[in-house]
């Protein structure tokens, strides 16, 4: 009977040494990049966001698309960290984008407000005095929009806007001045858009568009090489993720040509696509950053002078963060940062003037905005794993 007991026990003491890990070996935890500081309420369903010094007093403010309830909330930033309480604006019908520029040219940003439901786009001139008018002025770009953007697409210094629409059509509407444009203009292209994006991607210096394709059809990215007269050359469509719903500009290996990222959200991943800088891309290896992003923000967050990105995750109500290496790739496991329910629109800038990188999410399930500013952690150590830390252990 001993000699069971001891043979017994020796078993278990021999699988408990060899299962133990080698304490060389063992690897610490990334240290997350960002702390919320800052909590502030919206308006129903926010989403899509953007950041600029609107009121021009030398402060990032914010400013949010609601669908739930038809509004636009914009914040003014106070320069530490914080923001005033929102200015609420009505819209159309279920507002899913915002772009900014200079619509009337008196030197102020104005607002273009893209409207689902009533299939409308809204412009709101600046008022100079910290608020925006929303104007009578309606364009219709047509059936089922989807995103837009803004750029000076035939060099008249009057910008203009393209639109995604869902039936393989971009429509370009060119600006007339005072807030007012032409007709829209349709260019074909060989799938289902979604995102869309304005760059040099050739450096001729005119401005092209990429844009995601999605959905049942073909998918990929193409890209509207600019002619300069407000007329574009599509492309043929480069590999550019499964499913794309989102695109960002990003210049990976600092050669000064600007590269692409996409998020295929049902698909889980994320895609990096290498400008050849002969006006063709290469997509790399699909990579992930959490469960299904859905925004992506560029910014060099550690200081030396790569490229990261910064994603959110929906479902996992993470913010995740993934440095780049210089060469397209990015370090391995993301950097989780636990937000409020079902992130979206993500922006970033330096919201407490001590120069690091900043970010602001839209937090949907909560009709919140979480404001996160950067530790100040200098080179820190990639590659290592890290869990998830709840909003109380951040607060700490």
């Amino acid at each position: 009977m001993k000699k069971t007991i001891y043979s017994f026990f020796f078993v278990v003491l021999a699988w408990a040494i060899a299962g133990c890990p080698n304490s060389s070996k063992i690897r610490k935890k990334m240290p997350r990049l960002f702390t919320i500081n800052f909590v502030m309420e919206t308006g129903a369903e926010p989403s899509f966001m953007i950041s600029e010094d609107f009121n021009r007093d030398g402060e990032i403010d914010l400013v949010v698309t609601n669908s739930g309830d038809n509004t636009l909330s914009y914040f003014k930033g106070n320069g530490d960290g914080t923001f005033k309480s929102q200015i609420i604006m009505k819209t159309g019908e279920d507002p899913i984008c915002v772009v900014t520029s200079d619509f009337n040219n008196n030197g102020y940003l104005d607002l273009a407000v893209l409207n689902y439901r009533d299939q409308t786009i809204n412009i709101y001139f600046n008022s100079r005095f910290g608020n925006f008018k929303k104007t009578r002025i309606t364009l219709r770009p047509g059936k089922i929009p989807i995103n837009m953007i803004s750029g000076d697409f035939n060099r008249d210094g009057i910008n203009d806007l393209a639109v995604t629409m869902r039936y393989h059509k971009v429509m370009i509407l060119l600006g007339k001045g005072k807030g007012r444009f032409k007709n829209p203009m349709p260019i074909k292209v060989k799938g289902q858009p979604t995102a869309i994006v304005v760059g040099d991607y050739d450096k001729d210096k005119i401005v092209d568009i990429a844009v995601a394709l999605a959905g049942s059809g073909r998918t990929g990215v193409q890209i509207l090489w600019g002619v300069g007269d407000g007329t574009f050359e599509p492309s043929n469509i480069f590999k550019g993720g499964g499913q794309p719903l989102t695109l960002a500009n990003i210049d990976v290996d600092n050669d000064g040509y600007d590269d692409l990222v996409s998020s295929s959200n049902v698909l889980h991943a994320m895609t990096l696509i290498r400008n050849n800088r002969n006006k063709t891309f290469t997509a790399l290896k699909d990579f992930a950053s959490g469960s299904f992003p859905k925004f992506v923000a560029v910014a060099d967050f550690t200081g030396d002078s790569r490229a990261d990105i910064a994603v959110s995750n929906s479902t996992d109500d993470l913010v995740t963060v993934s440095l780049g290496r210089g060469d397209g790739t990015f370090t391995w496991p993301p950097i989780a940062h636990v937000v409020d329910e079902h992130p979206q629109g993500i922006v970033v800038g330096d919201f407490d003037n001590d120069g690091l990188i900043d970010m602001a999410v839209t937090c949907r399930d909560k009709n919140l905005v979480n404001i996160l500013l950067k530790r100040n952690i200098v080179d820190p150590e990639p590659d290592n794993p890290v869990q998830p830390i709840s909003i109380a252990e951040q607060a700490a």
